[in-house]
């Protein structure tokens, strides 16, 4: 059976970002050693319009094909932001019965999950604590009550010697050294949840039952 994951997401950093995550989930909640083969590597869905009015039309087209074609992928993961209310609220309607699909809602963006995980960020910016007087040094700062996630992350990058460049509006190759050298392996699952406990938990509670389903469903057929 294959276990690729189909994502719909907003853009490339959710791109980034997601696999590695999803990887983690895999491992750490679900105890399933996905990807399984390289054939099941996550597989994203590109949209024709940008932003949250994309999703909503790329879920409505694979909610319409999926009942008349079939698709290997084991469940699709889709991501949206917090200022997505009606389009949410239209694609759960669309999801209603459907239980291979895993919708996840990050506020204010997915960066916000990628600061939650400190240790991780820390490590990734070459920096030993928060910059003073940074938006993260702040005093009682919760990633999830962050108003401009991407802002706070582009402080990191102008404080570090790591960098040659910053993160500014949000900078690919950034997110995906962090995906691929931190959280593949390390992602702090436990610092995410509590520090996303209302976007992240929720996500990532139905993406492990759609990994213990797939799992079981490959323990099955081998």
């Amino acid at each position: 059976m294959s276990t690729k994951i189909g994502i719909i997401a907003e853009g490339p950093i959710d791109h980034a970002l997601l696999p590695a995550l999803l990887h983690r989930i895999a491992n750490d909640r679900a105890g399933y050693g996905w990807p399984i083969t390289a054939d099941d590597m996550a597989e994203v869905f590109m949209i024709r319009k940008q932003g949250h009015g994309g999703v909503l039309e790329k879920v409505r087209t694979l909610v319409a094909v999926l009942d008349t074609q079939y698709f290997k992928h084991a469940f699709f993961v889709i991501l949206l932001d917090r200022k997505t209310r009606a389009v949410q609220e239209e694609i759960r309607r669309l999801l209603v019965n459907r239980d291979r699909f895993a919708l996840g809602v990050a506020i204010e963006e997915v960066e916000a999950w990628w600061l939650a995980d400190r240790e991780n960020t820390l490590a990734w910016a070459g920096l030993s604590k928060a910059p003073p007087k940074s938006r993260y040094a702040a005093q009682g700062y919760h990633a999830e009550g962050d108003d401009d996630p991407k802002k706070t992350l582009d402080e990191l990058t102008r404080c570090s010697d790591r960098f040659d460049r910053y993160y500014g509006e949000g900078n690919t190759d950034m997110a995906t050294e962090f995906a691929e050298e931190y959280w593949r392996k390390h992602a702090k699952l436990k610092a995410i949840r509590t520090g996303c406990a209302e976007g992240y938990g929720a996500f990532e509670d139905i993406a492990t039952n759609r990994f213990r389903t797939a799992k079981s469903a490959d323990s099955r057929l081998s």
